[in-house]
């Protein structure tokens, strides 16, 4: 995953993609950009998708939200069907907090959020997911997926309208579902798979596969790309991209800045717990934001 240290370390290199070796290199200090582009199949330009103009209904509102303890105050914001919002801001702004909050995970202070022009009664996640709000969360082993269990006993949890009509949980449903899932989101695995033996960018195919079935009007991926090589990177950005041209309204929350800025259509800074201000497209740079996650 480091690709920096190829050059310390080795004397030749080999590039692999999709299990078949695309480039030799006999010599290690080549370019990390030529390495990047040879594992994902595109410049490094063309890593962010292309993104379409959001809509122009208003899925997600956030009005003067607080927690208990501050570590987020009073932050207010709005994404759009087909909108991808990211949120920036260096370790301790609370982005982590805050989308936990608007998904039912941790408790606020004040505030209110609404999904479709309804109220959101943050009573907890069951609360958020049945009003269409999921979170794909920043520890995805510890806390999106059961590791020992199958890819379809996964697909399953948070889905058993779907896999037990009647309350019993049909094993024929459950491969059937979890076949429609692992065909969406293009993971490489079987329904009978343990989770545990995927790669990190197969995994985080299992927690998005598993929210998008439902399908929610809201979707947030706290740190989608953490652990994952570069290769499954750009896979995750299309995944998030079709997310949002779906029409949901997509909040991504990531402490790699160059992700925030070729993802998102906006760009909400956070210092402290505080909203420092919301960056259109056009204006977010690594400076601009940089001065306000500073300020």
């Amino acid at each position: 995953h480091r690709l920096d240290e190829i050059a310390q370390i080795a004397d030749r290199v080999v590039v692999m993609r999709d299990g078949r070796i695309v480039a030799r290199h006999e010599r290690a200090d080549i370019p990390v950009r030529t390495v990047v582009e040879q594992m994902v199949g595109r410049s490094v330009e063309r890593m962010f998708p292309k993104l379409s103009p959001p809509r122009d209904e208003t899925l997600l509102e956030v009005e003067n939200l607080s927690s208990p303890d501050k570590s987020f105050n009073t932050v207010s914001f709005s994404v759009k069907s087909g909108e991808i919002l990211g949120i920036a801001g260096l370790i301790g702004a609370g982005r982590t907090e805050l989308v936990r909050a608007i998904a039912g995970a941790d408790p606020i202070s004040s505030g209110a959020v609404r999904v479709a022009g309804m109220p959101l009664h943050l009573s907890g996640p069951a609360a958020a997911i049945k009003a269409g709000v999921v979170l794909v969360p920043e520890d995805r082993k510890a806390q999106g997926v059961v590791l020992e269990q199958t890819i379809g006993e996964n697909l399953a949890f948070g889905n058993f309208d779907h896999v037990a009509p009647k309350g019993w949980v049909f094993p024929k449903a459950v491969q059937k579902f979890a076949e429609a899932g692992i065909s969406r989101l293009g993971v490489k695995g079987k329904p009978n798979q343990a989770v545990s033996k995927l790669s990190g960018g197969n995994q985080q195919k299992v927690i998005i596969a598993k929210w998008v079935s439902r399908p929610p009007k809201v979707f947030i991926l706290d740190e989608p790309t953490r652990g994952i090589d570069v290769g499954a990177r750009a896979a995750i950005y299309d995944v998030i991209a079709d997310l949002a041209r779906s029409g949901m309204a997509v909040v991504v929350v990531s402490s790699d800045l160059e992700e925030v800025l070729g993802l998102s259509h906006r760009v909400l800074v956070l210092s402290r717990g505080r909203q420092r201000g919301i960056l259109e497209r056009s204006e977010a740079s690594n400076v601009a934001v940089m001065e306000l996650a500073t300020s």
